[in-house]
């Protein structure tokens, strides 16, 4: 075990980081316990408060747990609890918008490539089942529902790629993009999206990568391109 003593600098800081580098590499098998407040304070030569502190972070981040009477654990680390501790739910700003179209067009174009390449029939399925639903919910104005499954066709396609992490930060960041994309239903109404969404299952399902890819860019290009002009 290989723990550096702390300079007095910011010290509970250099423990939290510390501890939490240690957990996240492995230094501690997941389900084990790590030593006592005491035994950590006299390791990195700090007082059991600060070392009480970083552990209080560590388990909001959901890489340890204390049990009453036992002591902390290491719990089984999952980058996907550790990073949605890390964003809260009223993260949108003055610039949200505009940074959640630039994350959307970096990250969507490539995961629709992907789809392209690996959608099955059933997923296929899926994408159609999503755009009926589109239409209904168009057709009886329910903007609120059109929202949700609207954000559910755009996770579908990470899904479809295949790519564990397109899939996870998707799911991480899903509270910003629902939020992002119940304003622009609001504003621009149905159209844009059926319109496009119609283009990029044609594209997946005719695993043609670039015009699926195309169609997605454009998509999210016309969605910026009207809020920035309003």
């Amino acid at each position: 075990m290989n723990i550096t003593p702390i300079k007095r600098v910011k010290v509970g800081e250099q423990v939290y980081m510390q501890l939490k580098k240690m957990l996240i590499s492995g230094e501690w098998p997941q389900g084990s316990k790590i030593p006592s407040e005491n035994e950590l304070a006299e390791m990195f030569g700090v007082s059991r408060m600060t070392v009480r502190q970083a552990l209080q972070k560590l388990n909001a981040l959901g890489l340890l747990e204390t049990r009453l009477g036992e002591g902390s654990f290491v719990k089984s680390v999952d980058a996907g609890e550790t990073m949605n501790a890390l964003i809260p739910t009223a993260y949108l700003g003055e610039n949200s918008v505009n940074e959640v179209f630039e994350f959307r067009l970096i990250v969507e174009t490539g995961s629709t490539r992907l789809a392209a390449q690996r959608a099955t029939k059933e997923d296929i399925r899926i994408l159609k089942d999503i755009q009926r639903k589109l239409i209904q919910y168009n057709v009886e104005g329910e903007i609120k529902k059109f929202s949700k499954v609207d954000l559910e066709f755009h996770l579908r396609i990470a899904q479809i790629s295949r790519n564990s992490l397109l899939i996870k930060t998707n799911g991480i960041l899903q509270d910003v993009l629902a939020r992002s994309m119940d304003e622009v239903i609001e504003r621009m109404g149905y159209e844009n999206a059926l319109l496009y969404h119609k283009k990029i299952i044609d594209a997946i399902e005719n695993r043609d990568e670039e015009m699926a890819e195309k169609w997605m860019k454009e998509h999210i290009e016309k969605n910026k391109t009207y809020f920035t002009k309003r």
